[in-house]
């Protein structure tokens, strides 16, 4: 594993644990097991591995775009989908805890955050429009609107943690991932099962 890869992943481990504020370059650096200047010739401040990580995130969301987009329209696809998005967020859930705040910090992290989330909520709604199309997902006309589906899945899946957590729950990634069935919830009404369709 290259020096680079031990810091991010020391830093996601720590960030998750602690938050980013209480962490400093120091910190990864010993968690990585490495001297700060080795850390400081890969990675300028601690900005910069916050940019690597969402880089990485990035990368990390990828194949479950790739296979959900490579088959055809199905509820279980679906489900698949968004449990696979659930497990991201668990893994990366520093970053769900902290997004605005983080985003407000660093100017270039919010444009690539804001350019990311529109490239990814386009391809989401081309999913959904095919599930559409293909007689999988029914939206009764003129309400609910896609995009609104959308919205309100989005809404829950980036703020779930949040809310368990100010609500003084003690979550680990299992109380984590009922928030995929949460967002299945804003679509269920809507879908048609395959044995729905055959009768």
């Amino acid at each position: 594993m290259s020096t680079k890869n031990k810091i991010i992943i020391a830093a996601i481990d720590l960030f998750n644990a602690s938050g980013t504020s209480s962490i400093s370059t120091n910190h990864i650096a010993e968690q990585a097991g490495i001297s700060p200047g080795n850390l400081y010739y890969h990675f300028k401040d601690k900005a910069h591995i916050i940019r690597a990580i969402f880089e990485q995130m990035v990368m990390d969301w990828e194949p479950s775009y790739e296979q959900a987009e490579g088959q055809m329209p199905s509820i279980d696809m679906l489900q698949l989908f968004i449990a696979h998005n659930f497990r991201l967020l668990w893994k990366y859930r520093f970053f769900s805890r902290e997004q605005v705040a983080l985003l407000q910090a660093d100017a270039a992290l919010r444009e690539r955050h804001i350019e990311m989330a529109r490239q990814r909520f386009a391809r989401q709604r081309q999913l959904l429009q095919q599930m559409v199309d293909e007689g999988v997902l029914h939206l009764p006309q003129p309400t609910p609107c896609l995009d609104d589906l959308l919205t309100i899945a989005w809404i829950i899946a980036n703020h779930y943690l949040n809310h368990l957590e100010t609500m003084g729950q003690s979550v680990d990634d299992g109380d984590f991932l009922t928030g995929a069935e949460l967002v299945m919830t804003v679509f269920q009404p809507y879908l048609i099962s395959n044995e729905h369709e055959k009768e």
